[in-house]
């Protein structure tokens, strides 16, 4: 979210609408899943295990304090998004017959990392020996 956006400004000037130089949004990052989903569960205060390899080192971290999303597939499979809760200022569910859309927005001043897609984790809380 971009906290200098003037909803007044963008009413009187373009129907409401975000502008070039009125951005109602700083970022944005699209995530598709082609298969069928089922539903969404949110999950709050939870742990994601941040797995990788760094110096042929396999490592697995917690990280706490994370919103999970669990995107229920109609085989069951579970495809997972993740963002630490101190990031996240609102998110939507929106269900068509169709589809489903999640939507997460986050917070413009708090500084994060995206290490693996769908994963976006405050600095904060990202591991400092990963960081180096």
């Amino acid at each position: 979210m971009n906290y200098d956006f003037s909803p007044e400004f963008a009413e009187v000037h373009h129907d409401g609408e975000s502008s070039e130089n009125n951005r109602r949004y700083d970022w944005q990052d699209e995530l598709e899943i082609k298969e069928d989903v089922d539903e969404i569960q949110v999950k709050e205060d939870q742990t994601y295990q941040l797995q990788g390899v760094m110096n042929d080192e396999e490592f697995a971290e917690n990280i706490p304090n994370m919103t999970l999303f669990d995107v229920i597939k109609d085989n069951k499979s579970i495809a997972f998004m993740s963002c630490s809760k101190s990031i996240v200022q609102s998110h939507e569910i929106d269900k068509k017959e169709d589809q489903i859309t999640l939507s997460v927005y986050l917070e413009e001043k708090e500084p994060l990392t995206n290490p693996v897609t769908g994963v976006y984790i405050a600095l904060q809380d990202f591991p400092k020996f990963l960081a180096d």
